[in-house]
Order: structure tokens, then C-alpha cells, then sequence
């Protein structure tokens, strides 16, 4: 997937305030990843958190393992300062302003990540440079979305696109997420073993069309290829959502929940 980094930062950073009010989904995710790591009974000592926002996943991971030293990492300027400003209590917290597919300081015990690598450019790569730098033991653990996340948004707007035929079709980002199975190959063909892969379909309710557009957009989890899309447009989306996915006064948004974790033996 070809991504603009700097925009994809902006979009994250620009939101980073207001994002743990809309990506409710994203906390499930981290609950469930953190239960993973828990499960197995390890303390780990050196952490490496990548895209780590605002630092909400980070908390947790203080207070699973408080007395490993976390080196958190996200593209964002401003998700770092909001981050840095939330846990400025905690201890042994390194903030780093990078890009976690290119700089990854030191040998860590735990690499790990909630909703994030769907946004990975070069995962094949990116699982490698993770190898690496893992100690023998370590553990990758991360959650991403996978391509059928906002499956309602994509199909309504190719429903309505039919309507204006000379009309850019917009790109809702998801639908070039990764696959489950493409996430395996690319953590065997890394190095991984002990490779695990579970695979879910959440739903997340909204009173309506224009309320799921102001969610996603107050997630930045918007396109890095932005492009204008008419009213016109957009109103036909809506009526298509509307009249095919409206159930009990709400209509549905899915989210395509992906769990993975691999062994450096």
C-alpha cells in the first residue's frame, strides 16, 4: 500500500486530543491484546511499543509490567506531546518521534502494537527489522484491521457512485488492509514461529450516516489520498446505508479485528 507518511501523521496528530473518544473498538483491541500477553505468564523487561498515539495502550502496558522499560514510538509530533503530557507520572517511558518501520533503537524482549499496522507501508520489511530486533524469546504481539473494516462505507459508495458515472470513486483506506493470511506469511517468512492468528468481526453502532463519517474522521483514520467528494455523492451513500444496513434506529459500521503474535526462537 502506497501511503503518504507525512499526511498520515498529520491526520493522526491533528486528532490526537479527541481519538480515545471515538476509536471505542480500538480500546476492545488493546484489552484483548493485553489478555494475550498476560495469559502466558511472562514479565517483560524491555518493551518497544509502535504508534503508540496518545498513549492509552502504553498505560496499560505500565501497569502489566511496571518494571519494564517502554520505548513508545509514533510518527505524530503532537500524539507524543499529548502522551508525554497524559502518563508524565509514570517512569520508565522513552518517547520517540519516528517512523517505526524505519528506527527501532536497541534489543527488546516485547514488540507490540494496537491498531496500527494497518497503516505499515513495507510490512514484509517491517516483520524482518521486528525480528531483528528482538532478543532470542521475544515476542511480537499486535492487533491491526483487516480489509473488510467499514465493508457498509466502501459497498454504499460504490452503490452511489453508479449514479454519477463521471465521478471519482473515493478510497476508503481499509479496503487495502492486509489479510489474516497475508499476515501469517509475512511473520513466517520474517522468522517467527509459535505464530498465532485470530480473526474477528466486531460491529460499532451509530445513530446515523453523517455521525459514522464524523467518527472516522475523528479517529484520523481517514485516506492519506484525499480527494474532494460532492454532497451529491455522499447523500446517495447515505440513502443506500440507510435503507440496506439500518437496523433498530442504528446503523452498523464493521471492523475487522486481527490478533497476531510470533516467537523469536
Amino acid at each position: 500500500m502506497s501511503l503518504d507518511k507525512h499526511r498520515l501523521g498529520h491526520n493522526f496528530g491533528r486528532r490526537a486530543a479527541g481519538y480515545h473518544r471515538y476509536a471505542l473498538v480500538q480500546g476492545v483491541m488493546a484489552e484483548q491484546l493485553l489478555a494475550d500477553l498476560k495469559q502466558h505468564g511472562r514479565q517483560y523487561s524491555r518493551i518497544l511499543e509502535i504508534g503508540c498515539g496518545v498513549g492509552h495502550y502504553t498505560q496499560m502496558l505500565r501497569r502489566a509490567f511496571p518494571e519494564a522499560l517502554i520505548t513508545a514510538v509514533d510518527l505524530a509530533p503532537a500524539a507524543i506531546q499529548v502522551a508525554r503530557q497524559r502518563l508524565a507520572a509514570e517512569r520508565n517511558i522513552e518517547w520517540l518521534t519516528a517512523d517505526g518501520e524505519e528506527i527501532v533503537r536497541g534489543r527488546f524482549d516485547l514488540i507490540t502494537a494496537n491498531s496500527v499496522f494497518q497503516w505499515l507501508s513495507q510490512p514484509d520489511r517491517a516483520c524482518r527489522l521486528y525480528w531483528q530486533s528482538l532478543q532470542p524469546g521475544g515476542c511480537l504481539a499486535f492487533t491491526t484491521l483487516g480489509p473488510r473494516t467499514f465493508s457498509e462505507l466502501a459497498t454504499s459508495l460504490v452503490r452511489a457512485s453508479q449514479k454519477f458515472p463521471g465521478l471519482r470513486l473515493p478510497e476508503v483506506s481499509a479496503q487495502t488492509f492486509a489479510a489474516a493470511p497475508n499476515w501469517r506469511n509475512c511473520m513466517a517468512q520474517a522468522g517467527f514461529e509459535q505464530i498465532v492468528v485470530h480473526e474477528e468481526l466486531r460491529l460499532e453502532y451509530h445513530p446515523d450516516f453523517w455521525n459514522l463519517l464524523r467518527a472516522i474522521q475523528g479517529m484520523g483514520a481517514t485516506s492519506t489520498r484525499p480527494t474532494f467528494i460532492p454532497k451529491r455523492l455522499l447523500t446517495a451513500a447515505e440513502e443506500y446505508y440507510e435503507r440496506n444496513y439500518r437496523r433498530n434506529g442504528c446503523i452498523p459500521a464493521s471492523y475487522e479485528v486481527i490478533r497476531v503474535q510470533g516467537v523469536k526462537n
